[in-house]
């Protein structure tokens, strides 16, 4: 599957293509076609739903859109010197590529682009609710063509990836989760980074050769848009299919967030992550199942989980639930041997506490 997956995405071979450009300047734009990442055209439902989609989300709909800009701040002077649209049609990815041939190009551009906006109603992107979108939309409005701007719902797809890959993959750029996750890895790729930099080297040379990778570059990004929102919605569909604990934790903390029961499940097979030992143990406590509780502390103390966490947790269960205060002691001691924080002082308190319950001819083993 990586293999296949890889050769559709740096197969970037346009199929209507300038070039170079123009002799005579103006906007460049490239046109490329390719067979549609298999599944987009059958995205589950219910993995959309899960990860965050509209209810009436539409692939065919929908608009893959990434931006190349002259700074990556935002702010009033930075502009998008290169927008890439994608959209299915008849099976096939269509991507749409407008390049600024100079600054002066920026209205036609836009005004193209407002075209295709006009097409759509969810604009799909990575990072582009906070960046992407509000910058297209300043844009339309420091050039007077606001009435071309459409707003599209947006599905972002930077925070979804954040919640199923943050824990194990601490860095959740398009490309480490291309190489990571969709098994592809780009070679020779301009970073994005220095695109503003190309772009600058361009106006002052009329070199437009310099521009050639920063478009490969970003017809990679629209094309992998759309291959990990395939992945998002199939894993959010059958959580159960990642293979690493700590994506299945973290699967949980999403489904559990949005009060979707499979999120027990999901913590069950992730036991080897004290965070889903914890939230399982959470779970139980909440529906009052107390022994299925107590037996996920237990398997914590003895894989030495969390430190004095269960410990503490266990010494409430005994005093408040089973009234055996002298157990409840037993493991409050143990937590206050481990522990040297500022909760010293309340488990000092418990400690105290169930001595006088105790004392007082309370329930023991």
């Amino acid at each position: 599957m990586a293999s296949g997956l890889r050769a559709k995405l740096q197969a970037i071979a346009p199929g209507t293509a300038a070039p170079a450009r123009p002799a005579g300047g103006g906007l460049v734009v490239r046109v490329d076609r390719r067979k549609a990442p298999e599944g987009l055209l059958s995205l589950p439902r219910r993995g959309l739903a899960r990860m965050g989609a509209r209810e009436d989300f539409d692939v065919g709909r929908s608009l893959f859109l990434d931006t190349e800009t002259t700074g990556l701040s935002g702010g009033a002077g930075t502009v998008a010197f290169m927008v890439g649209a994608a959209y299915v049609e008849g099976g096939q990815l269509v991507t749409e590529q407008y390049v600024l041939g100079d600054y002066s190009d920026e209205p036609e551009m836009l005004l193209r682009l407002g075209v295709l906006l006009a097409r759509f109603d969810t604009a799909v992107t990575f990072n582009g609710k906070t960046f992407d979108m509000p910058l297209l939309q300043a844009r339309y409005t420091l050039c007077r063509l606001r009435e071309h701007w459409r707003d599209l719902d947006q599905l972002d797809l930077l925070h979804p990836s954040r919640r199923v890959w943050k824990l194990r993959l601490q860095s959740c750029r398009l490309s480490n989760l291309e190489e990571r996750v969709l098994g592809v890895h780009r070679e020779n790729d301009l970073p994005g980074s220095e695109a503003p930099e190309r772009f600058f080297r361009y106006l002052q040379s009329g070199d437009f050769s310099l521009l050639e990778d920063v478009i490969a570059h970003n017809l990679q990004d629209v094309v992998t848009l759309a291959a990990l929102l395939v992945k998002l919605a199939n894993l959010f569909d059958e959580p159960l299919a990642a293979r690493d604990s700590r994506d299945l934790y973290s699967l949980g903390r999403a489904l559990e967030k949005q009060g979707d029961g499979q999120a027990a499940e999901l913590y069950a097979l992730s036991r080897d992550v004290p965070q889903g030992s914890y939230r399982l143990y959470t779970i139980y406590r909440r529906a009052g199942e107390w022994e299925r509780a107590r037996a996920v502390l237990e398997a914590m103390v003895r894989k030495n989980q969390m430190g004095y966490v269960p410990h503490i947790e266990l010494a409430k269960i005994y005093e408040h639930h089973d009234r055996n205060y002298r157990r409840a002691l037993f493991y409050t001691k143990i937590a206050l041997a481990m522990c040297d924080g500022r909760e010293q002082q309340a488990i000092e308190r418990r400690k105290a506490r169930l001595e006088r319950k105790l004392s007082g001819g309370g329930i023991h083993s």
